[in-house]
């Protein structure tokens, strides 16, 4: 006998499922999961054993992705000269 189909429990108020998360962000999922695992931002917490983001985390990530102060400039180093390749002589008998 099939088991009934359960319907999707709704977030709790001022939280969204990780799949709202992914188009509220832009992110993969995965990156998502990866930034769970390393404790970046955003933060989130298991809810019903459910992977949840508070709404106000998600804003403030975004507000500060907008921030010059976000993340230190980096200067991207010219690429480097090739260097040419040795060639091999063949022994010829």
């Amino acid at each position: 006998m099939p088991k009934p189909r359960r319907t999707p429990q709704p977030p709790p108020p001022g939280f969204v499922w990780i799949d709202k998360a992914v188009e509220l962000t832009g992110l993969a999922k995965s990156t998502l999961y990866k930034y769970r695992q390393r404790g970046a931002a955003p933060q989130s917490v298991t809810i019903a054993r459910k992977v949840a983001y508070r709404l106000t985390v998600i804003d403030e990530y975004l507000d500060n992705l907008d921030s010059p102060h976000a993340e230190p400039s980096v200067e991207s180093r010219p690429p480097e000269p090739r260097k040419p390749r040795k060639r091999r002589v063949s022994a010829v008998k």
